[in-house]
């Protein structure tokens, strides 16, 4: 079996895949990948399963080799890759040979890249999924990120890993949905729990006030800075808490929760942001704006319908890029 060793973690880097479900009533977290889509076409790049683990790497970037010939993609976020010293591309496959260094840099834009193997990232999975969810100690690699020295095995490619060399007459973009610089960005979300509960002036403000990404934005939630917001509400009972859940705690300072969320919470749920505006804020660097704009159901539903389309559309086209050596 394939081994990755790695050589260098920059800042955080773990292995994800789509998360695992179906244990939230037993206080477990879904987990997986902040940006899903990237992960799923670093895979299709590759002929893995949609689900299959990789690496999920945050701004600055990691290091490692392979004690056999292993074939990788990079996604998300933009990164310089470097095989052997020699600049690389994304969103294409990528050959490493035995013993050869691979080296993606810091992030230019955006904040999570993604680094696919043939074969997949091939740790114990855990309740179902080799996500790592580091404040529970599940998946990955003992449950924790990585750093220099782990080895990480790899399966085996399946008949549908693709040549390294693209068909003629296809252009690769590699727009899989997160790699644009973002400096202000607008928040869709469904009204929740306390949305009617809180004062006027709160509901309001939420929709009125511009908000700046903080710098302590995890995979767990994403605190927001600006002019603090009174809700009203001195007392409540702890309720589920759902991917995008807009709290506001004692501070009056917004907080949007992401895929390491705690399953349930006490503060004021303003309403959840929507699964595609949840990439956009987690991609989104420190310092970047933020705005709220408050949707319906029906307007949830057609994005979600019009996004999914999308998705589907270029993880299709992104299958049928690669054909046989010329």
């Amino acid at each position: 079996m394939t081994a990755l060793e790695i050589t260098h973690v920059g800042l955080h880097a773990t292995v994800q895949d789509l998360g695992r479900t179906g244990f939230l009533g037993q206080g477990i977290t879904v987990g997986g990948a902040v940006d899903s889509f990237a992960l799923r076409c670093a895979n299709g790049l590759l002929g893995n399963s949609p689900g299959s683990a990789g690496l999920e790497v945050v701004l600055a970037g990691i290091k490692f080799q392979a004690d056999q010939d292993i074939v990788v993609s990079v996604t998300g976020a933009p990164a310089p890759i470097r095989i052997d010293g020699e600049a690389q591309a994304m969103n294409r496959p990528l050959r490493v040979g035995p013993g050869s260094s691979f080296e993606l840099g810091p992030s230019s834009a955006g904040s999570y890249t993604y680094i696919a193997v043939a074969g997949g990232v091939d740790t114990p999975p855990v309740l179902g999924s080799r996500s790592t969810v580091v404040r529970e100690g599940l998946g990955g690699l003992e449950g924790r990120a990585l750093k220099r020295g782990d080895s990480l095995a790899c399966g085996s490619p399946n008949s549908n890993t693709p040549p390294l060399v693209m068909r003629k007459g296809y252009t690769h973009r590699g727009d899989d949905g997160s790699q644009r610089a973002s400096t202000h960005i607008t928040l869709r979300f469904i009204p929740g729990f306390h949305h009617d509960a809180v004062n006027d002036e709160c509901r309001t403000r939420l929709c009125s006030d511009t908000f700046a990404i903080t710098g302590s934005a995890n995979r767990m939630a994403t605190p927001l800075d600006g002019p603090p917001l009174n809700t009203g509400l001195t007392q409540l009972w702890s309720e589920a808490t759902a991917l995008g859940s807009i709290q506001v705690p004692p501070s009056g300072q917004p907080i949007v929760l992401l895929n390491d969320r705690q399953t349930m919470g006490g503060y004021p749920q303003m309403g959840a942001v929507i699964p595609p505006a949840c990439v956009r804020l987690a991609q989104a660097r420190p310092g970047c704006k933020v705005d709220f704009q408050r949707i319906n159901v029906e307007e949830a539903d057609r994005i979600s319908w019009l996004t999914t389309h999308y998705e589907e559309a270029r993880l299709s086209a992104i299958t049928t890029l690669w054909g046989q050596p010329v």
